[in-house]
């Protein structure tokens, strides 16, 4: 496995999307994709990649697509998993043990690395700092999903061919979706990209990203005129209504794209949601080529594979 990376940091925690820069942005979906055709060969079990490594996936809100997707991944490369669901009312954590205490604990069972989701902002970040094997955020409350991330632009590569000079739209509840955040983010490391931001009202992206934009000098604007937005977009990003993050009783949205709203798009543009999707995309969108929300969901796995390797590539 020696070799396949280049860019070496001391212990490879993944916490935010902005710490991955181009380089590695590059090296990690090139590597996604030469694992995508070996496992497409089966070929990838002739090779000797991390067979005896634990991997130990510890989830305190429900997930389908990033825990098993995680697991998957984990597994094809050779590696054991150890997975805990819905944490936060099936461990320790309902008898009001500590996030550090519980992180402390897992790393005395030797796992390689620890996959973590939790209910609260900031938590990847204290857990790293008390483990003492990497810790990789597979989404933090309202904060940041950075291999979410990753496998976005490894998306966005494979469909379109590039990363830079991008017209991309991210909409639909921008306030509580970490998925948005943790894009803009990526996208700024890549040259000539332009955001546009559709919200409804009180669901806008938050002033701390806007700064951001506005700092290094990324073209930025926000609408709530979806047509208008779409015309010109090279990919439209699209995500729910976080309902399990706020009281939405009283919220109506109207933030669908149907076939009307598609009709319009370019013909080279793609549609793309992190996923579950709810009612925000109509059904028949799927049958549209420019639909690439199932693709894109599959794409992690290999994104998944890439990070584990670069992640583990001093223990190899």
């Amino acid at each position: 496995m020696g070799g396949k990376f280049d860019i070496i940091v001391a212990m490879r925690h993944v916490i935010t999307a902005q710490q991955f820069d181009r380089a590695l942005i590059e090296q990690l979906c090139s590597r996604a994709s030469e694992l995508e055709k070996l496992l497409d060969k089966k070929q990838l079990e002739k090779v000797e990649l991390f067979k005896g490594r634990m991997l130990f996936s510890v989830f305190y809100e429900p997930s389908t697509r990033t825990r098993t997707s995680f697991s998957a991944a984990a597994q094809h490369l050779g590696m054991q998993v150890v997975s805990t669901e819905n944490a936060r009312e099936f461990s320790s954590a309902a008898k009001g043990e500590t996030l550090e205490d519980t992180i402390k604990v897992l790393c005395q069972y030797r796992p390689d690395i620890i996959v973590l989701r939790h209910h609260e902002t900031g938590a990847a970040d204290l857990a790293a700092s008390v483990s003492s094997v990497p810790i990789i955020n597979a989404g933090d409350g309202a904060g940041q999903h950075p291999t979410q991330a990753l496998l976005d632009l490894f998306t966005i590569k494979k469909e379109i061919g590039r990363l830079d000079n991008l017209k991309v739209v991210v909409g639909g509840d921008l306030a509580h979706g970490r998925t948005g955040r943790s894009l803009a983010h990526s996208l700024t490391k890549f040259k000539g990209n332009s955001l546009v931001f559709v919200a409804p009202p009180g669901l806008e992206i938050n002033q701390d990203i806007k700064d951001y934009l506005s700092k290094i000098k990324v073209p930025y604007s926000e609408t709530v005129d979806i047509p208008s937005a779409l015309k010109d977009a090279d990919v439209v990003y699209w995500t729910r209504v976080q309902k399990e993050r706020f009281d939405s009783t009283k919220l109506k949205t109207t933030f669908v794209i149907g076939k009307k709203e598609v009709a319009a798009m370019k013909p080279s543009a793609i549609i793309m949601h992190p996923l579950p999707r709810v009612d925000e995309i109509t059904v028949e969108v799927d049958k549209d080529p420019r639909a690439a929300y199932f693709r894109q969901a599959g794409n992690g796995m290999f994104m998944r594979m890439a990070l584990i390797e670069w992640v583990l590539a001093d223990k190899s």
